[in-house]
């Protein structure tokens, strides 16, 4: 697992949206980029998660910031959990799980699904040249990012 810390170049990845197109890292740079790893399509904590950040999209495109939800789900699940929700961003499926563990932020069950390994709920906070400028991680899925944190540091990229 590696560990990752504000400064370093964030791991490029290469993973599929709803309709199984790929999509690198790489190909957002020019603009920040907000990961926002989460744990589990449909769930009650990752819907009120990823609804937050629909409801700031026009914000953060107004930063130029391209907003990203990665889970392990597969794309289906991914798609549908974005038609049901709206949802105006992004949907990546790291069904491999590279990218989780490329990341360091593996959770080995998900609450009592052994050996179920899901992302933890994270942010990534990327620059215009990927370089990663905010890193907030939960060991407790049930937690959501502080969002105000997460404009706040978005607004002190763009100055």
């Amino acid at each position: 697992m590696t560990n990752l810390k504000e400064g370093d170049l964030a791991p490029d990845f290469e993973l599929s949206d709803i309709d199984m197109n790929m999509h690198k890292l790489s190909d957002f740079r020019g603009k920040n980029t907000l990961l926002a790893f989460f744990p589990a399509a449909e769930s009650p904590v990752c819907t009120i998660e990823m609804c937050v950040f629909r409801d700031y999209l026009n914000e953060f495109e107004n930063q130029n910031t391209t907003v990203i939800g990665i889970s392990v789900d597969g794309p289906f699940a991914n798609k549908i959990f974005k038609v049901n929700r709206h949802l105006n961003f992004h949907l990546l499926s790291d069904y491999r799980k590279e990218t989780i563990s490329d990341y360091g932020i593996v959770m080995k069950d998900l609450g009592p699904l052994k050996d179920y390994n899901a992302a933890k709920r994270s942010i990534f906070l990327l620059d215009k040249d990927g370089i990663i400028k905010y890193i907030w991680i939960s060991d407790n899925p049930l937690i959501e990012p502080n969002y105000e944190e997460v404009r706040n540091k978005l607004k002190e990229i763009n100055n």
